[in-house]
């Protein structure tokens, strides 16, 4: 049992009465504002919280729309602390401590060793050319971003593919923020709207919350792209100046922890919240009904945040030369190609709201030319996009056919020396493996075979809380209603 110098004790005591309050929930939050855990106070208005080593306590008493109160631990004495209650707590008494059903901070894994969640990232780095390589060119030109490039005679480049595998261990499941409580007398009931704006596209209903996140972490059009055809997640590529393929694999690593990270808050702070179910009510909200079954207590019904936490772990990126292939930009934008590709634009199709004028076109329809004008011109705009769809999707004997009539460096078909798979791309060339490391110049060629020799090692490991779909309801039931009115009339 805990003594008085392991917790501070604070009792919650109505705004106008000063009577203690029963059943508030009382959060205690982090440095960053984060719930760090949860306590409810008892029938005398007590709530013993752990002590902690800090200078100052942040506490928020009630629902997450209440202001956050700060304490300075060094004024905390053994005797217990007064906080007011907020203004919605209903005034029930109950005279003698009893058992609260709270919902536990946290439910730990399982004993048993459960599976984790692979996912794996990919990051295409092309080598820099040096200045004695370099073609010259127009200095003084600006950059124009809306035109496709036009250059047909750019040569072939080198670089290199990392890739990045990401194990999600499951650490259990949490009890997140206190999102809504209502408290019901016997027979009651209430109707209630869950508003969850986190899960906002109705694909990610059928997607387990870390593929989500996933593909939070992945760049946005590239990577709609990768993961409709492959189930690695594409970044933004990047150029290397210099031979140092650690440093690297090290910031592609840092890149994808920085995000997942960032994308795991972003994702919690997407609204959620429960209010009453009126008329009104967005269609949108799911309608959940609770009702006070007992017949001589008055219970309250507590909505929480439902969290899980997540051990990630990094292994040391897989690093594979690859070479660019730039290719020319055909007119993909006619109603022909589309007809032809038509399954390839099902999967990778950017606006899916213009899927039924896609289906409609393939189909052979003549009417809704509109509709049709519109999907073309869509595809117009993002040719460079659906023309990496269809290189990359199509037919692996015509890209074969097509790269058999390139030339390698070395004199070779292109084909005796790449592998017939594309791994991305960058501007208008297409990345393809590398089947040896000969043809990579010599500056490259001994970084690539240094960083393979280097032992595999875990490069990070950090944790993660992400949200889940909808809420969680814990009910606290109160002292019978009879032996309260008793103990009040006795004085």
């Amino acid at each position: 049992m805990s003594s008085s110098k392991d917790v501070w004790v604070f009792r919650i005591v109505h705004q106008d009465t000063g009577k203690p309050a029963q059943g508030v929930p009382v959060t205690v939050l982090d440095a960053t504002g984060n719930p760090a855990g949860y306590w409810v106070s008892a029938a005398d208005g007590t709530v013993a919280i752990p002590r902690r080593d800090v200078a100052r306590l942040r506490l928020r008493v009630g629902l997450r729309n209440e202001e956050p109160i700060e304490l300075a631990t060094a004024r905390l004495r053994d005797e217990p602390t007064d906080l007011a209650a907020p203004s919605w707590v209903p005034l029930v008494q109950a005279p003698a401590e009893h058992a609260v059903a709270v919902p536990p901070p946290s439910r730990p894994a399982e004993s048993h060793d459960v599976p984790g969640h692979v996912l794996y990232f990919q990051r295409l780095a092309m080598f820099a050319e040096r200045a004695a390589d370099a073609p010259a060119r127009q200095r003084d030109a600006p950059a124009d971003f809306f035109a496709l490039s036009a250059d047909q005679t750019a040569p072939l480049r080198y670089g290199a593919l990392i890739e990045v595998e990401e194990l999600w261990q499951s650490q259990g499941v949490q009890w997140g923020e206190l999102l809504y409580s209502v408290s019901l007398t016997p027979g009651d009931e209430a109707r209630l709207a869950v508003l969850d704006g986190r899960w906002r596209r109705e694909i990610e209903g059928r997607e387990r919350p870390l593929q989500i996140l996933a593909r939070m972490v992945g760049t946005s059009m590239l990577g709609d792209l990768v993961t409709a055809l492959r189930p690695e997640l594409q970044l933004e590529p990047c150029t290397l100046a210099e031979a140092n393929l650690t440093a690297a694999a090290n910031d592609c690593v840092q890149l994808i922890r920085e995000r997942t990270e960032r994308m795991s808050h972003a994702l919690r702070r997407r609204p959620l919240g429960v209010v009453d179910a009126h008329a009104d009510s967005p269609e949108t909200g799911a309608i959940r009904t609770v009702r006070n079954t007992t017949r001589d207590r008055v219970v309250t019904f507590h909505f929480f945040e439902p969290l899980e936490r997540f051990r990630v772990v990094m292994r040391s990126p897989r690093v594979r030369p690859v070479i660019f292939v730039p290719f020319r930009l055909p007119n993909v934008a006619t109603p022909e190609v589309v007809r032809r590709f038509g399954y390839i634009f099902r999967r990778t199709l950017l606006d899916r709201g213009l899927l039924p004028d896609l289906e409609r076109l393939v189909g052979g329809e003549e009417g809704g030319r509109g509709g049709a004008t519109r999907l073309l011109e869509h595809v117009d705009a993002n040719l460079l996009y659906y023309s990496t769809a269809i290189i990359s999707a199509g037919d692996p004997a015509a890209r074969y056919t097509a790269l058999s009539k390139l030339r390698a460096p070395n004199g070779a078909p292109l084909t005796d020396v790449v592998e017939n798979t594309v791994m991305g791309r960058i501007g208008n060339a297409i990345a393809l493996p590398l089947r040896a490391t000969a043809l990579v110049p010599a500056e490259w060629r001994d970084a690539l075979a240094a960083y393979a020799a280097a032992p595999p090692r875990i490069s990070e490991e950090f944790a993660v809380t992400i949200p889940h779909p909808g809420v969680w309801v814990t009910a606290q039931p109160h002292e019978p209603m009879q032996q309260v009115a008793a103990e009040n009339a006795a004085g």
